[in-house]
């Protein structure tokens, strides 16, 4: 919960600065989509030691369905933003053609 409103908040912060037109040049936005991936990898993480404990523990109350949707959502974002991350700040621009 402190890791997802932080993240929102940095996030949100900078699009406000942004949408006043006051350019935060202090701040790399690129800070925005790692602590996005970094929230991703977490939640990655913590629904597979959720199944772990889940197929493992006989007292987990765990639902196994849930499990497997959060695992699917926090998966796909991950992929998303590490495709944006890396389409954003790796790649070498492509030289547009007329």
């Amino acid at each position: 919960m402190v890791m997802n409103y932080s993240v929102h908040a940095t996030m949100y912060g900078y699009y406000f600065l942004m949408a006043l037109k006051l350019k935060p040049t202090w701040f790399d936005p690129m800070v925005v989509t790692a602590m996005q991936i970094s929230q991703m990898v977490v939640g990655v993480t913590v629904t597979l030691a959720g199944f772990y404990y889940f197929k493992t523990d006989s007292a987990c109350h765990l639902s196994g369905e849930n499990n497997i949707a959060a695992f699917v959502m926090y998966g796909s974002y991950l992929f998303l933003f590490l495709q944006f991350f890396i389409g954003r700040y790796w790649q070498k621009p492509k030289p547009k053609t007329i």
